[in-house]
């Protein structure tokens, strides 16, 4: 089973420039000098656990913020990551009849997960069938996730380089608010794609937490009923 949670390693640098032709708002001249941008890619290795039984999973899963139904309320695995996407940038300022034109110089971004934690439940103790089959089962949603970090990555960047092809200057009474204010929209502007990756990677996870998944999943090992209440079936 995957979780995400949502706060919104290797260094992806851009040496990325744009022109600005279009009209500046509130009398402010369109971009001169172009803006540098620099994509950071946080991708965590994975951190293993089998500190949790099947109880302290499920509450775990609460403590989250998700809803237990099905199969998960009895979970014997769990992935969860918590993701982040971040926008800090460095502007400079010309005066201007009342205020300032706020301009990027450079954006830094961050995109990608805090962590990457796998667990397996307790009842099953490494180098048994149904722990490897667990952890099988946990990798492969951990693999998802990676591919689609990085997918999700090149999509961002794009959304971003557009996004700064149209931006204007920001008009504002003092820099530190037009400065606020840019990154903002910038920001905002990346909301539709980011729902999208995420959209487009709970559907690829889901896949494997399918009833016939688990099913097959099951049929690899013989001792699933440990204690708990979950005597049949796959993590």
């Amino acid at each position: 089973m995957r979780i995400a949670m949502h706060a919104y390693a290797a260094i992806w640098a851009l040496g990325v420039f744009f022109c600005h032709a279009a009209l500046a708002q509130s009398g402010c001249a369109p971009y001169s000098q172009g803006v540098g941008v620099s994509f950071s890619i946080l991708d965590p290795d994975p951190v293993y656990s089998n500190t949790l039984n099947v109880t302290s999973l499920r509450d775990f899963l609460r403590a989250r913020g998700h809803v237990i139904s099905g199969h998960h309320q009895r979970t014997l695995g769990v992935t969860s990551y918590q993701s982040r996407f971040v926008i800090s940038g460095r502007t400079f300022s010309i005066p201007t009849a009342g205020g300032y034109c706020v301009y990027f110089r450079h954006i830094d971004v961050e995109y990608g997960y805090l962590d990457h934690d796998v667990f397996v439940a307790s009842e099953y103790p490494p180098g048994s069938c149904e722990y490897n089959a667990i952890l099988d089962h946990e990798n492969q949603h951990v693999a998802i996730n990676r591919v689609a970090l990085r997918e999700g990555a090149r999509l961002l960047r794009q959304e971003l380089e557009q996004a700064l092809e149209r931006f204007e200057p920001k008009f504002s009474k003092d820099p530190q608010t037009g400065t606020d204010r840019a990154i903002a929209d910038l920001q905002l502007s990346a909301t539709p794609t980011l729902n999208r990756i995420e959209r487009d990677q709970a559907a690829r996870n889901a896949v494997l937490d399918s009833t016939s998944n688990y099913e097959e999943t099951g049929k690899l090992c013989e001792n699933w009923d440990r204690g708990n209440v979950w005597p049949r079936g796959a993590p």
